[in-house]
């Protein structure tokens, strides 16, 4: 039985950090805490907001809050939308373009934990 408390954070009082051609809020990090829990943000881009091809040592995980943008990967396009759920599998090699106005998105994924380096 842990005898740790929840954590509870608002993501008004976050400040964000520039990640490519977006704004990231990170709300709970490894890297941050010295722990292996997967990171969790809040990232927003602009229209033509892109971010340079890349992967992840493990599953990143992400939700469409508002707006839209296409991820591309393996030569297939995925759009996203508010309410898409998507899985990115390790090692896939992939990139974000950001179509709307706005897109606002929730991640999880595991880059800054220890344990989950290959």
């Amino acid at each position: 039985m842990s005898t740790q408390n929840p954590e509870l954070v608002e993501t008004d009082l976050v400040s964000p950090v520039q990640l490519y051609d977006f704004e990231q809020k990170t709300l709970f990090s490894p890297k941050e805490r010295g722990e292996g829990f997967i990171k969790l943000s809040v990232t927003t881009g602009k229209k033509g907001a892109r971010s340079v091809a890349h992967c992840h040592p493990r599953d990143e995980v992400t939700l469409t809050l508002s707006g839209e943008a296409v991820l591309r990967a393996n030569g297939q396009e995925f759009y996203m939308k508010p309410g898409t759920a998507l899985r990115v599998p390790p090692g896939c090699v992939h990139e974000v373009e950001v179509l709307s106005e706005e897109w606002t998105v929730v991640a999880a994924y595991c880059d800054e934990c220890q344990l989950c380096r290959p």
